[in-house]
């Protein structure tokens, strides 16, 4: 298991320095295209008992993205995709939240106890930024994860598909 988490931490490392561009790299960032767009926050998983307990309620599917301060394809996977879900009001039967694993705000787990949004991403084996995790209100996941961005065009419809597999998984069993 050590070795896992050292080839994982190594792994992790590597990408996340390969995002920073070299100081001499003069080609910006253009968020020209963003300045039309209504704002939108992607909220903090603070309280994981009230938000599987909300879940519940609804029949929802939470999308809980496994983001980092660092993380540049976190970023990328925010505005491009996560935001535009946010904006479109069509995924209103979908509760997306984020959690920094980097971050050391206190919050809690999913039975209330206080905990870290790295303890918490420990204990559901999240070691790579970003992943898409997708749950259902008791917490158990109900589609496969998505690890990392390969095809920013097609990912969209993976993030669909898994929402989709969720809610069957969860009309399952209600």
């Amino acid at each position: 298991m050590k070795i896992f988490l050292l080839i994982s931490f190594i792994i992790g490392s590597t990408l996340a320095f390969a995002q920073y561009p070299d100081e001499n790299d003069e080609e910006e960032y253009d968020t020209s295209y963003d300045q039309n767009l209504p704002f939108v926050e992607i909220k903090a998983a603070e309280n994981f008992a009230n938000l599987t307990q909300l879940a519940k309620k609804n029949g929802q599917v939470i999308l809980l993205e496994m983001s980092a301060t660092y993380c540049g394809f976190c970023k990328t996977l925010e505005e491009e995709i996560i935001k535009p879900m946010l904006r479109s009001g069509d995924y209103d039967h979908v509760l997306i939240r984020k959690l920094n694993i980097d971050s050391h705000y206190p919050m809690k787990d999913l039975k209330g106890n206080k905990s870290s949004p790295f303890e918490l991403s420990s204990k559901m084996g999240v070691y790579l930024t970003p992943t898409l995790v997708f749950l259902d209100g008791d917490g158990n996941e109900v589609s496969e994860r998505i690890i990392g961005i390969n095809t920013l065009e097609m990912y969209g419809g993976y993030v669909d598909e898994a929402i989709n597999q969720g809610i069957k998984s969860i009309n399952k069993t209600h």
